[in-house]
């Protein structure tokens, strides 16, 4: 069956695939992080603690942005929660909250989901990072991909710090 909002994500998620492809990177030392979550990334208030840790930076410098599907029961983290439900039947984001995260200007980006679906990958790629870290998948949607596995956020916190600390982008 033809979904008119899955199709419309689809093409606006592959502008954004090909604007990124075409960015130059410009990475600034990281102040502001926000991470990219769902119930499945296995990231819990103790595994951010250490992220923060990892990373040397308070928790006033993050963000929490978590993609759930309808029926996840899931708000440990403090942040912005999405479903499918903030996107109009043409594709558009129509919850001002979100609107107004979307806006915001990320030194990082953490994206801990993996990008199970469609709408994860839209909003991932919606947000306006200097450097966006992720797992590898399929395309190349991140500045630094990380073959780790999904359940281990404190190995994925701490190969992101010492890649940061390489380059130049923290301290």
């Amino acid at each position: 069956m033809f979904d008119i909002k899955e199709n419309s994500i689809k093409r606006k998620t592959n502008a954004l695939i090909k604007a990124l492809s075409k960015r130059q990177l410009v990475a600034y030392p990281v102040q502001k992080v926000v991470i990219l979550n769902n119930p499945q990334s296995n990231l819990n208030f103790e595994n951010l603690k250490y992220v923060q840790r990892a990373l040397n930076l308070s928790s006033s410098q993050f963000e929490i942005f978590t993609f759930k599907e309808k029926n996840d029961h899931y708000n440990e983290l403090r942040g912005i929660v999405a479903d499918k439900n903030v996107f109009s039947t043409f594709g558009k984001i129509k919850t001002p909250e979100i609107l107004e995260f979307l806006n915001k200007d990320y030194d990082l980006l953490l994206d801990f989901t993996g990008l199970s679906n469609l709408y994860e990958k839209y909003l991932s790629l919606s947000i306006k990072a200097s450097f966006r870290v992720g797992y590898i998948n399929e395309e190349e949607l991140y500045d630094l991909m990380l073959d780790i596995p999904k359940k281990n956020v404190n190995l994925f916190a701490d190969e992101t710090a010492k890649y940061l600390k390489i380059i130049g982008l923290l301290k």
